[in-house]
């Protein structure tokens, strides 16, 4: 998946929704590299497009379930589950997401 122009979107905390056929995910950046997760929350579908990013964690607003960005491992609160994460890179402004089960280059 190729979503142009993402670079300036994401840029000073923002944050890009993008619809798939496997359900919604968001692309923010993490330490300045793009990061891009389910957009709701395992524990209780809580938006993770609110969720705060604080050093590396993902916090879910809702209930404080909190993820690593970089590989959506749960490491606290009351998610049982990881996050689902896709890999993702900057082709000049351009964002190109390899969810998982996708040709890789989409």
């Amino acid at each position: 998946m190729r979503v142009p122009g993402a670079r300036d979107r994401l840029a000073d905390g923002g944050v890009v929704r993008l619809e798939t056929e496997r359900g919604p995910y968001v692309a923010r950046l993490a330490g300045g590299r793009p990061v891009v997760h389910g957009a709701l929350c395992p524990h209780r579908g809580g938006p993770l497009e609110d969720a705060y990013l604080v050093e590396g964690m993902l916090i879910c607003s809702w209930h404080r379930s909190t993820f690593r960005a970089a590989d959506g491992r749960a490491v606290y609160g009351p998610a049982c589950e990881d996050l689902a994460v896709a890999a993702a890179r900057f082709d000049g402004d351009d964002l190109v997401v390899d969810l998982p089960g996708e040709p890789s280059g989409a």
